[in-house]
């Protein structure tokens, strides 16, 4: 009988156990908690914050200062605070296969905003430096206009006072020479 009763107690343990165990492993959120997109959306745009704040410098209040603000709006534009978001943070830390699901998301849209933005960067860069070679190419040209006037009336110059120089001579072959008469 003992070998009956164990098998018995068996089967009373499974069968309380595997319904605790399937309730328990839903992907059902519980109320209060941010979904999976909700807190993959809020942790690209905080960690974007925590990036803009990397550049401030690290003054004792600098976080109060310049982040504060920052964090709030973007609790404001998720329709959240930061009570809800600790306790979501907190109900998916115990679960580490959806973090790990959200962080990838998280980084694949960071990824793709920051290869955007590097894109439009080399793209105002390159504008940049046209802009700046088509200055140079003008400034450059102004200064061979300069220089190419600058040697046009070096060369009348030179020319006139050549030309001033041939009519002196040429005054003065003219003029009929006085014999003296002795």
């Amino acid at each position: 009988m003992s070998l009956l009763n164990y098998r018995m107690r068996i089967y009373k343990v499974l069968f309380f156990l595997i319904p605790v165990f399937l309730l328990s492993c839903g992907t059902k959120v519980p109320n209060g908690i941010l979904d999976h997109q909700q807190m993959t959306g809020l942790l690209v745009d905080l960690h974007i914050v925590d990036g803009s704040l990397f550049e401030v410098a690290q003054d004792p209040d600098s976080l109060f200062k310049y982040g504060v603000n920052k964090y709030q709006y973007v609790f404001k534009q998720h329709k959240t605070d930061s009570t809800q978001f600790k306790k979501s943070f907190k109900y998916y830390t115990n679960k580490p296969d959806q973090l790990f699901e959200i962080y990838e998301e998280v980084t694949k849209v960071i990824k793709a905003k920051s290869d955007s933005a590097i894109k439009i960067r080399t793209k105002i860069d390159s504008l940049e430096r046209i802009k700046q070679n088509k200055i140079n190419e003008r400034l450059a040209k102004r200064a061979a206009d300069s220089i190419a006037r600058r040697n046009k009336a070096k060369a009348d110059s030179v020319a006139k006072k050549k030309a001033g120089s041939i009519n002196k001579t040429n005054t003065k072959a003219a003029k009929p020479v006085k014999a003296k008469i002795l």
